[in-house]
């Protein structure tokens, strides 16, 4: 053969390799097919129908279902998870002309070399996802609703064995919302689980740090009073049960009733009840205040901490053993004590109509191993009868019961395992009330008298 038709030959192989190799990207796909080599999403799809992406998308969206956005900021305090459910998240059925128009766009030799490209390297087509901008966008504002309020300490959980443990708490936060509506949204469209950066402008935290929560483990002390139903005055021991709770006193700190309970108005949501002034029931806003001072008062002697101010009421009160009360007058009393305990101790209460009861709640190191408190005197203070004349009154006599008058001496006497003590004494003087026999007249006031003597003198015979 000579060298002429050899390289005739060769040359005719060489045209068949280069056509062949020019015309097999448009052989090896159809028009209504992927061209070979791509992957949508991760998944080959080269050669796949339209019916067949239409099936890869429904179990792409099936999966989507089971994906989580992650919410978190740097510190850990947000680290929540929400489900792409919750934002309808899907693939919509224009996603699948992207995948059909790979390789098909552009002039001839760039249509060549995409799908070249696509048969030897392969070609990433990656599917959009589309979501609920409008649930995703309440969702954020929700969040910045939660943490925008003021801060709020642990809740505690109480234990059979006294124990007490934390959870929960939330600072106040203040967050880039448009930011985190961007990130979450990059991640939704991107369709697969990702982490959202949340990014904090402003913090508050809640008085309770995580560590001291942990250091706050058992019940200190805690006491019940109980009161009847009363509209008004229930509703005001329940503001000041509230005001108090949550309440976390450091080392080294005092705690001050007026000022933990605020003004005692009605623009505080206090009432008018009945408060006693000079031995009697009048109206007043804020009745009631004082039986909360009062269960804090005892469950603060249980709890053997410093008592630095504490007045007793005007008369005994029934919801307390005598001696053991402490009013408070805007201003004027006020309850207060001194922590001076290794660790902190955190306020606690609990109402229900009809009940209050006060935790003091510390570490298991500053519980008091001994508790004694003690009335070590009651002496009475007699009261006296007085009479008095008023023309203007309907009846002819009318009494006014007094009641005797007390001197009340409390001991508080407190030890603790690693060998600490602590004594105080209380003392309260709860003044007579005179009784009081008001006559329209002096001749009423004169035959009354008369008439005691005569069923005197009857039963002396």
């Amino acid at each position: 053969m000579s060298r002429l038709r050899i390289k005739r030959i060769a040359g005719a192989v060489c045209a068949v390799i280069i056509l062949t190799a020019g015309a097999a990207p448009f052989l090896w796909a159809g028009t209504d097919r992927v061209i070979p080599g791509v992957r949508i999403n991760g998944t080959p799809a080269g050669g796949m129908s339209r019916e067949e992406l239409e099936t890869l998308m429904h179990e792409k969206n099936e999966e989507l279902k089971t994906d989580v956005l992650a919410v978190k900021s740097a510190d850990g305090v947000i680290d929540e998870a929400w489900k792409f459910s919750d934002f309808s998240v899907h693939y919509k059925g224009d996603e699948i002309d992207k995948a059909l128009k790979a390789g098909r766009d552009g002039n001839i030799a760039k249509i060549w070399y995409d799908r070249w490209h696509a048969l030897i390297m392969g070609d990433a087509v990656h599917w959009m996802a589309s979501y609920d901008d409008g649930a995703l966008g309440n969702k954020v504002k929700a969040l910045a609703s939660e943490y925008g309020k003021p801060p709020v300490n642990a809740e505690p959980s109480f234990h059979g064995d006294g124990s007490v443990t934390f959870s929960g708490g939330r600072p106040y936060l203040k967050f880039d919302e448009k930011a985190l509506l961007a990130d979450a949204g990059r991640i939704l469209s991107n369709g697969t689980s990702g982490e959202a950066d949340v990014s904090v402008l402003d913090e508050k935290k809640p008085d309770l740090t995580e560590k001291e929560a942990k250091e706050v483990n058992v019940v200190l002390g805690r006491y019940t009073t109980e009161f009847g139903i009363d509209g008004s005055r229930d509703k005001n021991i329940e503001i000041a049960a509230k005001s108090i709770k949550g309440i976390y006193v450091k080392p080294g700190e005092s705690f001050s009733y007026n000022q933990a309970t605020g003004a005692r108005s009605k623009e505080n949501g206090y009432q008018e009840a009945p408060v006693i002034i000079n031995g009697k029931l009048e109206p007043g806003i804020g009745g009631g205040v004082c039986q909360v001072s009062t269960t804090l008062f005892n469950a603060a002697l249980l709890s053997g901490l410093e008592i630095t101010q504490r007045a007793n009421h005007y008369s005994p009160i029934h919801y307390a053993p005598i001696g053991r009360d402490a009013t408070v007058a805007e201003g004027i009393i006020d309850f207060a004590f001194h922590n001076d305990l290794k660790h902190g101790v955190y306020l606690y209460s609990d109402y229900t109509p009809g009940s209050v009861t006060i935790y003091i709640l510390g570490n298991r190191e500053d519980k008091p191993s001994y508790v004694d408190i003690s009335t070590d005197k009651n002496d009475v203070i007699p009261n006296k009868t007085k009479t008095k004349i008023d023309p203007s009154q309907k009846e002819n006599k009318k009494t006014d019961e007094g009641h005797d008058g007390r001197h009340v001496v409390v001991t508080q006497n407190v030890k603790w395992a690693d060998g600490r003590t602590y004594h105080d004494t209380f003392y309260s003087d709860y003044d007579p009330v005179d009784t009081v026999i008001t006559y329209k007249s002096e001749s009423d006031r004169k035959a009354d008298e008369d008439k005691a003597k005569s069923e005197g003198n009857d039963k002396t015979e």
